[in-house]
């Protein structure tokens, strides 16, 4: 279902897929002044005794459901990276990590929403291992990429920032924007975290909100320079999972 506090309107949604869909995120045809909004998400398939991910879209304009071939996917030999919790919308395309399992790179790949297309769409500057990193994706001053890589054993962080503005993915360069290092900082967990950055009059910050696994405690940590500030979430009774608004369907 899908709710608009505004008009107090809600749409219920049919799914006509044989298989349980997994929703991951909201995008819309930007090329259009009427943005026509769409739903994306994937369900489980086999292909030659396989297991892959079949890409789903549902369009509100014409309440169809439409499977987008990604035979070409399958064959590239690459991984997601937590494509359900770690994922952003922008400019109304859909971006998530992924990893090559031959070359070791990580790079974005992006549901273009206009041509219905998955591709890759540019490099990322991390280094660390899948199996010893973590890696988010945030939006940067509404319209940038930051991501976060963060060390599963020392909890260290790097966060790298595109120096300009998100176009085609063909000339996007990174740049350092901090490095994180604190005794005692909290693992970043896809499903029950979320994280931002700026930088404005009062120096570069990271925030970041989390809750401990264990006791599902959540906290808002705020750094900044050698500062590092917690604010505990009181009547959180359990683990939650962070989310972030999408535009009114209007």
């Amino acid at each position: 279902a899908v709710s608009n506090p505004w008009l107090r309107q809600t749409k219920r949604i049919g799914c006509a897929l044989d298989e349980p869909f997994t929703l991951c995120g909201m995008g819309y045809d930007s090329s259009r002044p009427e943005k026509s909004y769409k739903i994306f998400g994937f369900t489980y398939c086999c292909l030659n005794a396989l297991q892959y991910k079949r890409f789903v879209i549902f369009d509100f304009e014409t309440n169809a459901w439409k499977f987008i071939d990604h035979a070409k996917y399958v064959a590239e030999f690459t991984r997601e990276q937590s494509l359900r919790h770690n994922s952003v919308s922008l400019n109304g395309n859909f971006y998530w990590t992924a990893y090559n399992l031959e070359t070791g790179q990580y790079f974005i790949r992006v549901l273009d929403v206009l041509k219905e297309i998955i591709k890759p769409f540019c490099i990322l500057p991390c280094i660390g291992k899948s199996s010893s990193h973590t890696r988010v994706l945030a939006i940067y001053k509404g319209d940038r990429f930051s991501v976060l890589e963060q060390c599963k054993t020392t909890c260290k962080i790097e966060i790298w920032v595109t120096k300009k503005k998100i176009s085609n993915g063909e000339d996007v360069v990174w740049i350092r924007f901090m490095n994180v290092s604190i005794h005692n900082f909290p693992r970043f967990y896809h499903k029950f975290s979320k994280y931002m950055v700026d930088n404005n009059i009062y120096g570069k910050t990271l925030v970041m909100c989390c809750s401990y696994r264990r006791s599902g405690q959540a906290y808002v940590y705020i750094v900044r320079g050698d500062m590092c500030k917690r604010i505990k979430i009181d009547e959180v009774p359990s683990q939650f999972r962070c989310s972030i608004h999408v535009p009114s369907l209007i």
